[in-house]
């Protein structure tokens, strides 16, 4: 651990959570949720991949220091490594661990009023209908229009992180972390009828624009955080901002996202 000077931990709430908690406060580890944001340099997260990604919102993003490294007490914890009964166990995974960076995404979001909204996305930033009825939007890829009236559920744009999530479950594509792309998938299109989506450069600039949005009202979210009557959406890499997560040298986050693409 000697790459680490201060070291900090933060588990959900689950009993399973707590418990491999009380390991990390003989180790003398900050428990982040009782300090006032304190400068660490590594951060343990105990959870599953919904906590681990309103952690990485709520203390890391604006830290570009802080690495993480995430205990599954959860489902999937894709994000998260293998649980431990031992606190020297996590230890020599740490010491161990691969690290790797992941890609993010800054939204900027105008209402119907023309209030900004900017946020910042790990996994994805998706536009779907408020409403029983579709939502129609023209989407811009670097200032040219590229389809006009798109009529549908709604999009979503992911990184190679967020590729696996909600985008895989909606029918796009899985990205290798270091493909440089981004995926734009569509929700439930209707118009244009056979249009799934497609595969752009992470360098590229995405605009989407709703139409007729008193009557066909657009919710966008980013991440987990919902803005509501949304009428134009910019979306881009972030360029300043990066997010560093350590995973177990034995099952690094290029083989499970190698792994989820063979899965049936």
């Amino acid at each position: 651990m000697h790459k680490y000077k201060n070291i900090a931990y933060v588990a959900s709430e689950s009993p399973k959570s707590q418990e491999v908690s009380k390991l990390l406060q003989k180790l003398n580890f900050i428990n982040i949720a009782e300090e006032n944001k304190p400068e660490i340099d590594l951060l343990v997260v105990i959870g599953g991949d919904g906590f681990m990604l309103r952690t990485l919102h709520n203390y890391v993003i604006e830290n570009k220091n802080t690495h993480i490294y995430g205990v599954n007490t959860g489902n999937v914890g894709f994000l998260m490594n293998k649980c431990f009964s031992r606190s020297e166990d996590l230890i020599d995974h740490i010491e161990h661990a691969v690290s790797t960076q992941l890609t993010l995404l800054k939204m900027e979001a105008t209402d119907i009023s023309g209030k900004k909204y900017h946020y910042i996305a790990v996994n994805e930033v998706y536009v779907f209908r408020k409403a029983n009825q579709i939502v129609e939007m023209n989407i811009t890829i670097n200032d040219k229009l590229k389809i006009e009236k798109f009529r549908g559920d709604g999009v979503i744009l992911s990184t190679p992180t967020g590729s696996t999530a909600y985008n895989f479950s909606a029918g796009g594509p899985i990205l290798p972390l270091n493909s440089n792309l981004l995926a734009l998938t569509s929700i439930n299109s209707y118009y244009p009828r056979h249009w799934n989506g497609a595969l752009i450069s992470n360098d590229t600039i995405v605009q989407i624009d709703i139409n007729d949005v008193e009557n066909r009202p657009a919710l966008v979210v980013s991440d987990y955080k919902e803005f509501h009557n949304i009428s134009q959406i910019k979306i881009q890499k972030d360029h300043e901002n990066t997010i560093t997560l350590l995973f177990d040298k034995d099952y690094s986050l290029n083989e499970r996202i190698l792994d989820r693409q063979f899965l049936y």
